[in-house]
């Protein structure tokens, strides 16, 4: 056990591929849980504070660190003292900055979520133990990190929900007649497709302005009102995934006075982005005119387009003919296998992964075909009501914080719960 605590101290310099290796066999070597080396707490917390490309070692460190607070009492103690809040801390941020830029179906982003819910176990660990670990939790970049992640507009983790929840929401809006309440909001067109793209949009489409979505976004409370009665979309969400924050949903503060209280329209969803992110088009006049653009758009693929035959080159403006979604024209992203190139679809929205049997090229007779204006699209995101105004209680605590208040251990317990119970 102490040359494999030798070896791994010596491999933070080798590589992180014998790095995970060495941290695999201590995490299996269940044999030896207690025979942790003096050194052992230095150790762990340096590969916490270091940046890794693999969420691996983030994991596999965590696990160690349970483990070795997990002792005694004084063991947790000790790690909090020694900075064990603050190396958590640094994981979230890091796993916050990976996920905003990762597809949510990605094996690592996966797993880079799967950290993130293991480091906030561990902080609710220690915020139930003495009052070191508390003091240390609340430190100040400690205490930002950790509401960070009940904040859904930093949250690359929970502003995009799960592929459950973008299925549910699919479910709900597609094809259906809706209204909604919209509110301004910071364009989330960039970090959206940033993410799902895994680049920058401008860079993909070549600087050709008119292939961009508007780059004013809206929050909007959706509803379906197609039945008898009216469906309240975000309520039907939370509903069929158990909880709000699987939803990702934007919340707001009904009763505070800086909120605008938007206008209400007619909403056409043209796709769902994520479990909380949705292209949409906005009055009915809008929404005519694109039924009747896509329409011509679907006729003229018939006759004027001719099947590609060899992989598509990044950038390349391409047909598809999608056997669900019909035929649009889409930018070309990535084509490293003619079984699954990756697409963004400027008239629509859509970003797919298609086989190449479904693309085609543009004939010469094709350049009369007028297209739906991207400036008709809106990058919009979902709005939800939670019964608790989690941003007062962020304000207050980093108020608390900035000016040095005294906060007592129950009111500080009290706000950690909040943020537990939320996360959870």
């Amino acid at each position: 056990m102490m040359a494999l605590w030798k070896k791994l101290s010596d491999s933070r310099e080798t590589g992180e591929a014998l790095l995970c290796d060495v941290l695999h066999e201590l995490v299996v070597d269940d044999s030896q849980l207690d025979a942790f080396p003096p050194e052992a707490a230095d150790i762990l917390l340096g590969l916490l504070d270091d940046p890794h490309e693999e969420p691996q070692v983030y994991l596999l460190t965590c696990i160690l660190v349970g483990r070795l607070s997990n002792l005694t009492s004084m063991a947790r103690n000790h790690l909090a003292q020694r900075g064990a809040l603050s190396s958590l801390a640094s994981v979230l941020k890091r796993c916050y900055s990976a996920l905003a830029y990762m597809s949510s179906s990605a094996d690592r982003a996966k797993l880079y979520q799967v950290v993130v819910k293991f480091v906030m176990s561990m902080l609710h660990y220690f915020s139930l133990g003495a009052p070191v670990c508390i003091s240390k939790l609340l430190q100040h970049d400690s205490f930002i990190a950790l509401l960070s992640a009940v904040d859904c507009s930093t949250s690359g983790m929970y502003v995009c929900g799960s592929a459950q929840t973008k299925t549910r929401l699919e479910q709900l809006v597609l094809g259906r007649s809706m209204v909604g309440r919209r509110v301004w909001a910071a364009s989330a067109v960039g970090s959206v497709y940033a993410r799902l793209l895994g680049c920058d949009l401008v860079d993909i489409v070549g600087g050709v302005v008119e292939l961009l979505p508007r780059s004013d976004s809206f929050v909007v409370d959706l509803y379906d009102t197609d039945g008898d009665d009216d469906v309240h979309i975000v309520d039907e969400l939370m509903t069929s995934t158990g909880g709000v924050l699987e939803s990702g949903v934007c919340s707001y503060d009904e009763d505070s006075e800086s909120i605008d209280e938007g206008d209400w329209v007619d909403v056409y969803v043209t796709c769902v982005l994520d479990g909380a992110h949705f292209v949409a088009v906005f009055g009915a006049e809008r929404i005519e005119q694109f039924h009747r653009l896509s329409e011509s758009v679907a006729a003229a693929f018939v006759n004027q387009s001719s099947r590609l035959t060899d992989l598509p080159s990044p950038g390349q403006l391409i047909a598809v003919s999608h056997p669900q979604l019909g035929s649009f024209r889409a930018v070309v992203v990535c084509a490293e296998s003619s079984e699954e190139i990756l697409t963004f679809a400027p008239d629509c929205g859509y970003v797919e992964h298609v086989p190449l049997s479904y693309l085609s090229m543009f004939d010469d007779s094709f350049s009369s075909v007028i297209f739906p204006s991207p400036c008709l699209l809106h990058v919009c995101k979902l709005m939800g009501q939670y019964p608790l105004c989690l941003f007062t209680i962020v304000n207050i605590c980093l108020t608390c914080i900035h000016l040095d208040f005294f906060v007592s251990e129950v009111v500080v317990l009290s706000i950690l719960w909040l943020v537990f119970v939320y996360f959870d």
